[in-house]
């Protein structure tokens, strides 16, 4: 469930990245353009996806043991924070890949827990004996 919510919040993220543009290009920056332009909406977004990544993926690595999840994610983060503090003009080359990063990592993360739950300890203690 928090890795559904978290590939949400990251779409969000990518929703956030392309509807500016789509905005100005049909003419219709307003306030609503200029809200979604702000730093505020930025840290809003970021403040959620980042939680729930840290919430979520280590303690999902408890019962699949992939770090490979926690990786593809902490480079997502990385990307995600990088692009508040360096130029705007780059902003958008780096949050899509960013969140793109972190919707993959948490898919990957629930495809590993949904694994987890088919094949169950006991079934793997009775296949040993």
């Amino acid at each position: 469930m928090k890795d559904k919510a978290a590939v949400l919040l990251s779409g969000l993220c990518l929703l956030h990245c392309f509807l500016p543009p789509l905005i100005i290009s049909l003419g219709l920056m307003s306030f609503a353009g200029e809200m979604l332009e702000s730093e505020w909406v930025h840290l809003a977004l970021l403040f959620p996806v980042v939680g729930l990544a840290l919430f979520s993926l280590p303690v999902s690595y408890r019962n699949h043991r992939s770090r490979g999840p926690m990786l593809v994610a902490a480079a997502g983060i990385t990307a995600l924070s990088s692009a508040l503090i360096l130029p705007e003009t780059l902003e958008l080359w780096i949050t899509v890949p960013g969140a793109c990063l972190l919707m993959f990592a948490h898919s990957w993360n629930s495809m590993l827990l949904q694994r987890q739950t088919v094949v169950s300890p006991e079934v793997l203690v009775r296949a040993t004996r």
